[in-house]
């Protein structure tokens, strides 16, 4: 059991808690963030959002591969739902209680799990947490690491079929935030958001890469979706 516990968070998007992201947000754009900066776009545009979904592909520096169906409505509930590994696992965060509810085989099975988001039985090696995985945290990552150190736009490129904006970010020297020190980023021309990610921390390790496919902004889920 623990072994499937341990597999069963996202380790892209992560950060601090939802309070301090929304901090970050008003700062950067107080520090004079432009329109220009594909960051400061996708920050625009995750504020006026209320919910996305996405088809999360994530590889880590051990070429261990997930799929998640990944969802999110402010002010912050998070579902995911694992093709790959355990197939029917479902983990679900609940920020009005502050708590996680697993079911390592599906919901509707036995067990059912209500954990703490801190609990290390759902925490990856770096402790990456499920209450810290939305996309306002990975941005918020990137304007920190920008913060004295480097950006720099790489061109246009496709990325899975879509015509994207290739954003190098690379922190100040011997600066991480969540240990990573620069991101490779390509955003979505079209919605200004995130549509490939790679992250390598210091002495340029690759720590993993993710793809997010199929993204749809501003979805009227059901009204269980987030309590099944």
């Amino acid at each position: 059991m623990a072994v499937i516990l341990t597999t069963l968070l996202l380790v892209s998007l992560h950060e601090s808690a939802h309070a301090a992201d929304r901090m970050v947000v008003a700062a950067a754009f107080l520090q004079g963030a432009t329109p220009s900066d594909p960051v400061a776009r996708a920050l625009q545009r995750f504020a006026q959002l209320q919910s996305y979904q996405v088809t999360v592909r994530s590889v880590s520096s051990q070429d261990e591969t997930k799929v998640i169906r990944y969802r999110y409505r402010k002010p912050g509930y998070v579902r995911m739902d694992f093709s790959t590994p355990h197939a029917g696992a479902v983990l679900i965060y609940n920020p009005a209680n502050g708590k996680v509810k697993l079911w390592p085989f599906g919901v509707g099975t036995f067990p059912v799990l209500n954990l703490s988001p801190a609990d290390p039985l759902i925490m990856d090696e770096n402790g990456h947490r499920v209450d810290q995985s939305d996309m306002g945290v990975l941005l918020n990552n990137l304007r920190r690491l920008q913060q004295g150190g480097t950006t720099a736009l790489a061109g246009e490129e496709t990325v899975a079929g879509k015509p994207t904006l290739h954003l190098s970010v690379v922190g100040p020297a011997g600066k991480t935030v969540d240990a990573v020190h620069r991101y490779e980023v390509w955003f979505d021309k079209q919605s200004g958001l995130p549509g490939k990610v790679v992250s390598y921390g210091l002495g340029g390790k690759l720590l993993e890469t993710v793809l997010m496919e199929d993204m749809t902004i501003n979805v009227p889920f059901p009204a269980d979706i987030f309590a099944p």
